[in-house]
């Protein structure tokens, strides 16, 4: 598994500093100006689940977004969601989001530096829900033939040590002549630890400390018994997929156990977490844009999730997933 994930990786790069080559033989590709006035915008988007760094829950994490940013023209900006977990039996508002920043562009380097407050609903089952803060800081130059952009990030959880996120991509933007339709093939490697995941396993995957208990005495499910657990030993499920009931998990009984202990042994080491490929496309018309996201991502260095005196190696799957979005801005 790992090394077919790796030669995918190759593979994509070497098609990606193909797109380049093209695209810097190509004089019609010029880059979308940038809006030096203040505005306000509305944005409603939909994700059809929600991952991060690699990760996701056993259950698919559809969210509809609602977004009101304002930029002023010095560079700082103030935002804030609202997402709206859209599958059927789960339906709520799951996350409220306030974020703060500042922005700039000096010749072909941009810059930018934010503070993000989390607000999850006590259900959600959201892999970030244990997260109360975040700040980042992003720098990305425009060399022509490719863009590389690298941001650094430090999150927050009330529960858990604070986690650390080195991420790094390259893109490059084709346009069309009247420069209103783009399209950029972007690639990203993400490195962190995963304080995070532990939390979220010990206060949402487990929940209220119980977990089913197995016949055989080893492996994990998700705490349902409906074998959609992320362990890939005798207890494990689906993996990550799409919260599917039909994996081949071991049967768990009815019965539950008490957890007392749940450590991660990567929690705290600095890894590398995913590979990611992406295509960014938007369509603008005036104030109003159209984008389309879809991203197909790699995880690294999966998890051994030791439970009392169980060990469990997690079994992490590629992930597909897309977003579709539409922004109106007022000048």
């Amino acid at each position: 598994m790992r090394t077919s994930k790796l030669k995918f990786v190759i593979i994509w790069i070497f098609m990606l500093l193909g797109c380049f080559i093209y695209g810097q033989n190509n004089e019609s590709s010029t880059k979308l100006l940038k809006n030096n006035k203040s505005y306000f915008a509305l944005n409603l988007s939909y994700s059809n689940d929600y991952v991060f760094m690699g990760r996701k829950d056993s259950i698919t994490a559809p969210y509809l977004y609602f977004i009101t940013k304002y930029q002023h023209k010095s560079g700082f900006y103030v935002d804030g969601s609202v997402s709206y977990l859209t599958k059927p039996e789960e339906s709520r508002v799951d996350l409220f989001l306030f974020d703060l920043g500042y922005n700039f562009t000096i010749n072909k380097f941009s810059g930018d530096f934010s503070a993000t407050k989390y607000f999850f609903n006590e259900e959600s089952y959201n892999v970030l829900s244990e997260v109360d803060i975040n700040i980042a800081a992003i720098a990305s130059y425009d060399f022509n033939v490719i863009n590389f952009m690298v941001a650094a990030s430090t999150y927050f959880g009330e529960n858990s040590d604070a986690d650390f996120f080195l991420s790094t991509e390259i893109s490059h933007d084709f346009l069309t002549t009247n420069g209103k339709f783009q399209f950029s093939p972007t690639a990203g490697v993400y490195f962190g630890t995963q304080n995070f995941y532990e939390s979220y396993y010990i206060y949402n995957r487990y929940g209220n400390g119980e977990r089913p208990k197995s016949d055989s005495g080893s492996g994990s499910g998700s705490g349902s018994g409906s074998g959609s657990g992320s362990g890939s030993g005798s207890g494990s499920g689906s993996g990550t997929g799409t919260g599917s009931t039909e994996g081949s998990a071991t049967e768990f009984e009815d019965t539950s156990q008490v957890v007392t202990e749940l450590v991660i042994d990567e929690s705290e080491k600095f890894n590398l977490m995913a590979f990611e490929i992406s295509l960014p496309m938007w369509y603008i018309h005036k104030s109003f844009a159209i984008s389309f996201i879809p991203s197909l991502v790699f995880p690294f260095n999966e998890a051994t999730i030791v439970v009392d005196d169980t060990i469990v190696e997690e079994d992490l799957k590629e992930t597909f997933y897309w977003m579709i979005g539409c922004r109106y801005k007022f000048n």
